[in-house]
């Protein structure tokens, strides 16, 4: 349980790292094409018309690969991550990535060499699709922010008496609550945080 409340917790795929434009070149490398009208869902079987357990084997092959290691950040965000950390925050993130040491490795050196190494406060990973569920639960009741892209996991914030921030995309454009609010960037995430602390 965090001491101070000076502590974001956020998704990385899609909030602080540029996840699905990875995935996409490397899905095409391998022959796989985009559905038409893919960026309106979040699921990558409809995406690109594959069957889910295909589906799940390619995401878990990708998250265990060394493009954890070059991803790029979302934009503006190295930016907005340092200026909050130097105003005092510190940011635990919550990944469904893999169990696969080397690939979480990667993954927390590519964090730190673009945010820095002290952002991070810890890294909770999980195994490639999980929800985060059991990660959240251990925040119950922190009113913590929790930054994150999909809505299913935005909305379990809420459940757990967090703050959920919902990082907007195309495929997360129709939902909608009073208590979740959305942003397009960074830099309204700064804002948001720093005016209702």
């Amino acid at each position: 349980m965090p001491t101070s409340n000076r502590i974001i917790l956020t998704d990385v795929d899609g909030v602080l790292l540029q996840w699905e434009k990875h995935f996409s070149k490397w899905m095409s490398m391998r022959g796989f094409e985009l559905q038409p009208d893919y960026e309106k869902t979040y699921s990558m079987e409809e995406r690109y018309g594959i069957k889910k357990v295909l589906k799940e084997n390619l995401i878990e092959e990708f998250n265990r690969s060394a493009w954890m290691g070059i991803q790029e950040p979302m934009p503006n965000s190295q930016t907005w991550v340092k200026l909050l950390h130097a105003e005092g925050w510190t940011f635990i993130p919550i990944t469904s990535q893999t169990m696969d040491i080397p690939a979480q490795e990667l993954r927390k050196r590519r964090l730190k060499d673009l945010f820095g190494g002290t952002v991070f406060e810890n890294f909770i990973i999980l195994k490639t699709g999980d929800h985060k569920d059991s990660a959240l639960a251990e925040f119950h009741g922190t009113g913590l922010w929790w930054i994150e892209d999909k809505w299913t996991n935005a909305k379990k914030g809420l459940e757990y008496g967090l703050k959920p921030i919902l990082y907007s995309h195309s495929y997360n454009e129709e939902f909608y609550d009073k208590n979740i609010t959305r942003v397009n960037n960074w830099s309204e995430i700064h804002k948001l945080v720093t005016e209702r602390t």
